[in-house]
């Protein structure tokens, strides 16, 4: 893949998108991990870019206690080297709270637990959206997606210039920005783009140890969950694909992907899902 042109194009784009509806900032919670940073340099590029339109991009690190030392310390990084504005808000009062709140009439699960964590982040950037006359980014890449690995109404956001990337591409996609668009090692943006391409990617909600890999298909990369999703996909049952697959991964991985794909198809159907009319009305 050309990654020049895969950015350049996330730039222009962005830019465009912000141009037809009129909008004036862009908001972005900043975890410390690779997609927030990433989106985070086409921000940054879009404002650079075009200095008469007089573009906001405030970020906002939102941690619990739940997020690392190393997530919210790479995250800082990154706010600083990219955006106009920024600051920190530390929510787990507010989690605290809420989760307190909940747990009342039903008990809570660790899942459950960061779904609120993802939803109280999202209250709080939609808020700065709405008085600054602007959007809210989404992060999430396509094997987030494939995968059920984000929250509804959490932190599915506005704008998504990554959504097009499987997870490994992004990771490439990062090395060429820090390696071509900033490469003095001493640039800010070089260190930030380097430190959220060497963390261990995780949640940032605690809903499991050992990072995401770990919960995904652990002893595997990013680049072989990557291949069975595209190639189901793509191919579907086919029974020369799917031995492939098994003869590369085995098929406890196997499975264990394609039913968190399978699993989570509800949450990619168009939402709400609504009864159409024409069921009732014929």
């Amino acid at each position: 893949m050309d990654y020049k042109k895969v950015f350049e194009t996330m730039v222009s784009q962005t830019a465009k998108y912000l141009t037809d509806h009129h909008l004036k900032t862009m908001v972005l919670g900043f975890s410390g991990g690779l997609d927030s940073t990433v989106t985070a340099a086409i921000c940054h590029e879009v404002v650079k870019r075009h200095p008469e339109q007089q573009l906001r991009f405030i970020g906002v690190s939102l941690p619990c206690t739940s997020n690392s030392a190393e997530e919210n310390d790479s995250a800082s990084m990154a706010m600083h080297a990219f955006t106009t504005e920024c600051w920190v808000e530390n929510l787990q009062a507010q989690y605290l709270l809420m989760k307190a709140t909940c747990e009342q009439h039903l008990p809570s699960t660790p899942i459950s637990q960061g779904n609120i964590k993802a939803r109280l982040r999202m209250i709080y950037l939609y808020n700065i959206a709405s008085v600054t006359g602007g959007l809210v980014m989404d992060t999430d890449n396509l094997t987030e997606h494939n995968l059920g690995f984000w929250t509804i109404h959490g932190d599915v956001a506005d704008y998504n210039p990554i959504g097009g990337l499987w997870k490994h591409e992004v990771y490439e996609l990062c090395k060429y920005i820090f390696t071509e668009c900033y490469p003095d090692a001493a640039d800010p943006r070089h260190q930030a783009l380097r430190a959220a391409y060497d963390i261990m990617p995780t949640d940032g909600n605690g809903v499991a140890a050992g990072g995401d890999m770990a919960q995904i298909a652990p002893g595997h990369t990013y680049e072989e969950v990557d291949d069975i999703l595209n190639t189901y996909l793509q191919q579907g049952d086919d029974e020369q694909q799917m031995k492939r697959l098994l003869d590369a991964y085995g098929a406890e991985t196997v499975e264990r992907v394609l039913k968190r794909h399978r699993g989570s198809e509800f949450k990619r159907k168009r939402m709400p899902i609504v009864i159409e009319r024409s069921m009732y009305e014929s």
